[in-house]
């Protein structure tokens, strides 16, 4: 059980909470597992135009769910391939395979919630690989292959 009175609220401005810049992707950290004793995580995503997205996916722990602000964002999940306009909502509950994709020539803007938290590490981590290799994606896939191990990314068998 969380402990309510360890907990801080939190009040930001627009454009808020911190930053990361990486492969054309901007995240801003609203809440972090760690405001919330990991119990989820919230960040908003701007997807550059023509963002392919990652990997097809799926978590054995993870939840997400994804909520349209501004562009069009690409889902799909399984087979089904769904366009989300601003105020479209998504939830991926785990098991289910998925990724998203910016296709359309202007940014899109998204909020991601993540739970239970924790995964938002993930992209502080693959920040860090993307901004120490030469190209992307980097000649040892296994640097990032056991950044996905690590953080509950599973992926389609071929």
């Amino acid at each position: 059980m969380i402990n309510q009175t360890q907990l801080q609220p939190r009040l930001l401005k627009p454009g808020a909470g911190p930053m990361l810049s990486f492969l054309g992707v901007n995240l801003s950290f609203k809440v972090e597992s760690a405001d919330t004793a990991g119990a989820w995580a919230l960040l908003e995503y701007i997807a550059p135009p023509l963002f392919a997205g990652p990997p097809l996916h799926w978590h054995k722990v993870t939840n997400e769910a994804f909520y349209v602000l501004e562009g069009i964002m690409t889902f799909r999940m399984g087979e089904e391939v769904f366009k989300g306009t601003p105020g479209a909502m998504v939830y991926i509950p785990t098991g289910v395979l998925h990724t998203f994709s910016n296709q359309e020539e202007a940014p899109a803007r998204f909020l991601t919630f993540l739970y239970p938290g924790g995964f938002e590490e993930y992209f502080k981590e693959l920040a860090a690989l993307a901004q120490s290799e030469p190209s992307w994606p980097p000649r040892e896939l296994s640097k990032l292959q056991m950044l996905y191990a690590k953080y509950d990314n599973f992926f389609p068998e071929k």
